[in-house]
């Protein structure tokens, strides 16, 4: 699968996530998390790359639910995580450029 803009600008970012006790702060392994749930994507899609955040290699694992959240958080508390990253994500300069391109593409495309 080839990613799109939005996708790599994730590199090098550091992690707007920022889950309590699981968050390893490393840029290096920033990706941008894809926004999960039933009414967001199905079984084996992922949502479009609007819906995401700038997340560590730890905070992605447990929002994706490869990784159990440390003891006390919610699942709601996760989700709540990911929104509030969602949101910081859409502040950073590399990833407002890239969103702007990836719009402009879809916009030729005529796929609004």
């Amino acid at each position: 699968m080839s990613q799109d803009r939005i996708t790599k600008s994730a590199r090098g970012e550091e992690c707007q996530i920022r889950l309590p006790d699981v968050c390893n702060f490393n840029p290096e392994t920033s990706v941008w998390c894809h926004a999960g749930g039933a009414d967001i994507k199905g079984v084996g899609q992922q949502a479009d790359s609007l819906l995401g955040a700038v997340g560590c290699s730890d905070c992605h694992d447990v929002y994706d639910r490869r990784r159990k959240p440390p003891f006390g958080m919610t699942r709601d508390d996760v989700e709540l995580a990911f929104w509030r990253g969602h949101a910081r994500s859409l502040l950073l300069p590399k990833v407002r450029r890239a969103i702007a391109a990836y719009l402009a593409d879809r916009r030729i495309k005529g796929l609004s």
